[in-house]
């Protein structure tokens, strides 16, 4: 049983971000209904863009935004769909979207129009850009407003280099997880005054914060993009071992650690004597050169050998990890962070929990619920919300219905 239990969410959403923040209340208890229009939500068929397999029984990538949720497919356009959609929004909890604000409006669900019809209604709203501003309605995906508007994509890579490759979804999940505890608060707002909310979370917004340092940064000056050679200070960065492989240094503390570094780890007492290195400001004033120094002792040995000396000198360090290593990194399986699936069919995928664990959850042992086709759960929610099975039949004869 999760916190969440017996929360009821209507979910009129697709791609990432709002559909994994219903995930994410799904994860938590909530007992989600994901409304798709009668040829479903589109990221149903995304899996290839991922190398992900689409079968009859398993569709990871849409499971990895969409699992623990019951699946109703409506037509909106029909006086009849939209009439079943309100329906369930007079059982729901929460509602989130994140249809552009001028979709909304022509379907008459904004927060304005639903507020006082469900005044206990929770609206949660996904947007790119912000509710207010000359690109409120402008469409937003995570590789725009996150990662392109936030100056990740320009500023992030090396200096003289093109921007680095983007892997779909981290935006997205950033805001779904924020999100996600917005509806909490929301919820707990209720329990206090009876009264629904209104939340919204952006790609935008969510950067602005995630990157507050480096844009306060660049607010007094600091230069974007710069070289591996410009950092903040040398015992603070990235090395290439003698296998190819890479370590982030973290010896932050460079007047306490760089004894220990230099002694215990890297057998070279002699840096310390050097005026170049030999105090903190010394370090930074001279960090490009240091950096060349350090590049030249960490490819004398491999990335296995590294650690195993930092961790010896109890100096913060960590490997640069490839994605395909963190399915079976002893690390992630112990706090159950990620866990093999396997489905009907014999298709072999992971999923991530939520990030956040619950003493209530046993997280060892949760799996998610799946995904089944468009509008599998038609007849058992909407016959929940008073329809008989008549007047579905003729819900269906009349294209109002999947």
């Amino acid at each position: 049983m999760g916190p969440l239990e017996n929360i009821k969410v209507v979910e009129l959403a697709t791609y990432l971000a709002a559909p994994t923040c219903a995930r994410v209340l799904a994860d938590w208890g909530a007992d989600v209904i994901k409304v798709e229009p009668l040829k479903g939500d589109i990221y149903r068929t995304m899996g290839p863009t991922q190398m992900c397999p689409i079968t009859e029984k398993a569709n990871p990538t849409f499971d990895n935004h969409n699992s623990g949720k019951k699946y109703v497919a409506l037509n909106l356009r029909s006086a009849e769909g939209m009439e079943a959609f309100h329906r369930l929004l007079a059982q729901a909890d929460v509602f989130v979207t994140n249809n552009r604000p001028d979709a909304l409006e022509a379907m008459h669900l904004t927060y304005d129009d639903l507020k006082d019809k469900y005044p206990r209604l929770i609206f949660a709203h996904v947007l790119g850009y912000g509710e207010k501003g000359p690109d409120y309605n402008k469409p937003g995906f995570d590789y725009t407003a996150f990662f392109s508007r936030s100056g990740i994509l320009a500023d992030l890579a090396p200096a003289g280099g093109p921007p680095c490759n983007l892997v779909a979804g981290m935006g997205d999940h950033a805001v779904s997880i924020s999100l996600a505890a917005g509806i909490c608060a929301a919820l707990y707002h209720r329990t206090t005054t009876g009264l629904g909310e209104k939340v919204d979370c952006g790609l935008l917004q969510v950067g602005c914060f995630l990157l507050q340092a480096p844009i306060q940064s660049g607010y007094y000056g600091k230069v974007m993009p710069r070289t591996r050679y410009d950092p903040n200070q040398a015992n603070s960065n990235t090395y290439q071992c003698s296998d190819g492989e890479g370590i982030f240094l973290a010896a932050n503390d460079y007047n306490r650690q760089s004894p220990k570094l230099c002694k215990e780890v890297f057998n070279r007492p002699d840096l310390l004597e050097d005026p170049r290195f030999n105090d903190r400001l010394s370090s930074i004033k001279n960090k490009a050169e240091l950096v060349k120094v350090y590049d030249e002792i960490f490819k004398t040995k491999t990335q296995d050998e590294w650690c195993e000396l930092l961790e010896k000198a109890d100096i913060a360090h960590e490997r640069l990890q490839h994605f395909k290593d963190l399915p079976t990194d002893p690390q992630v399986l112990a706090n159950n962070y990620m866990y093999e699936y396997t489905y009907e069919d014999g298709t072999k995928t992971v999923f991530a929990n939520a990030p956040v664990h619950f003493g209530c959850i046993d997280h060892e042992h949760y799996r998610m619920r799946t995904s089944g086709p468009i509008g599998c759960d038609n007849d058992a929610v909407l016959q929940g919300v008073g329809y008989t099975p008549e007047e579905l039949a003729a819900l269906r004869e009349a294209g109002a219905i999947g």
